[in-house]
């Protein structure tokens, strides 16, 4: 039998698909920018109900840098975009 927890990392899986899709065929910057950020989303996400199956903090450490990471790289890469510089 499937769990709950089984089918909402299927489900995070299938939306992975279209995010890769628009990083390859995006037609703009922005549209592959805000796709690799909905991409990290997901990934924290599916870190988070692993971590929550396994009994294991460690995964929640590693949602958690990568979570910062995307954060700060989105906002730097739409500063560029935006203004062409960063400082």
């Amino acid at each position: 039998m499937i769990s709950l927890l089984d089918f909402s990392l299927i489900f995070m899986v299938l939306a992975f698909i279209p995010c890769m899709y628009r990083i390859i065929k995006g037609p703009t910057i922005p549209d592959r920018v805000v796709a690799l950020d909905a991409m990290t989303t997901v990934i924290i996400v599916m870190l988070g109900a692993y971590s929550y199956d396994k009994g294991s903090a460690f995964f929640m450490d590693v949602a958690l840098v990568l979570a910062v990471i995307s954060f700060v790289g989105t906002v730097t890469i739409s500063k560029y975009l935006d203004e062409g510089v960063v400082l």
